[in-house]
């Protein structure tokens, strides 16, 4: 399909401050290698790959991991915020799933006036717990949390303060791994979650045009966030946190190309690719076939 040269911008974020696991630094480095610039090409867009962020500083303890974590999410918003802003599609390609915190931010305050917008979050966790209820206190399993407007205030107050996103516009689809504290946050939200049982009993396709219908009922715009960990490991081994019995990767690229994501559709993000854990580059090039799906 020819898009008569639609600026997409690809913006890698070259850092795993975010996780227990740093190997999945490297991954926009991967996908660059693998050639993703050239497949969006392929497809008629003008692709505009700016060099990828990098922390600041390197850490001496989690003390400054947290500081770093925000000096990239800042630093990822403000380039977020400048496509959005221009009306341009992007592709953001983590890192760990902390830079969620950067890209959405970035959306929000992109958006401007009419900032209200949907997400689908496609993970095996919820990625919303706060400090006080992580086990771990590993900032990637934090991001929706913050996004909410919950946890520490120095994430939810990038570019603009407060909450950046409605729970009435968030929806998560295959979910299989979480803990309570999490669980109960987004309950007592009432944010709609579709657990990996759900998708089975539902199948992808029909669960992905309920959460595209779900999370566009009150926003004009919408994205996708996914952690490739949401794949199921047999297909997507390079994986910061693989979890047993996830969603099926190539049905996930199928699905999304024929969901026809229309013009409403601001970009994707794609989180946790690990290449050390991948075999025959399994994991980065399913991840290429998802970005290309999304932007058919």
């Amino acid at each position: 399909m020819n898009h008569n040269s639609e600026k997409i911008n690809i913006i890698g974020v070259a850092s795993c401050y975010g996780a227990q696991d740093m190997r999945c630094a490297g991954a926009p480095n991967i996908l660059k290698k693998l050639r993703l610039k050239e497949a969006l090409e392929n497809q008629g867009y003008n692709i505009c790959w700016n060099k990828n962020i990098y922390p600041e500083n390197l850490p001496v303890d989690q003390a400054s991991n947290t500081a770093l974590v925000l000096d990239i999410c800042k630093q990822l918003a403000r380039q977020v915020h400048n496509s959005v802003s221009l009306k341009e599609r992007f592709v953001v390609v983590g890192g760990d799933h902390s830079c969620a915190i950067g890209t959405w931010s970035g959306v929000y305050s992109g958006l401007n006036d009419q900032n209200e917008f949907g997400l689908i979050w496609i993970d095996a966790h919820m990625d919303s717990h706060t400090p006080e209820t992580s086990p771990s206190g590993a900032i990637h399993g934090m991001p929706l949390a913050s996004l909410l407007g919950y946890g520490s205030e120095d994430f939810y107050n990038i570019e603009k303060n407060g909450q950046k996103l409605k729970p009435q516009n968030l929806c998560l689809i295959g979910i299989r791994s979480f803990e309570q504290g999490e669980a109960d946050l987004l309950n007592k939200l009432g944010v709609k979650v579709f657990y990996m049982k759900d998708v089975r009993e539902l199948g992808l396709k029909k669960v992905l045009n309920l959460a595209k219908e779900h999370v566009c009922k009150q926003s004009s715009a919408f994205g996708i966030s996914i952690d490739l960990d949401a794949i199921d490991p047999q297909q997507a081994p390079g994986v910061g946190s693989p979890e047993q019995d996830g969603l099926n990767g190539q049905e996930l690229s199928d699905c999304l190309a024929k969901m026809n994501l229309s013009e409403h559709f601001l970009g994707i993000e794609i989180a946790e690719l690990n290449s050390d854990k991948d075999y025959d580059d399994k994991t980065a090039k399913l991840a290429i076939s998802i970005i290309q799906a999304a932007l058919k």
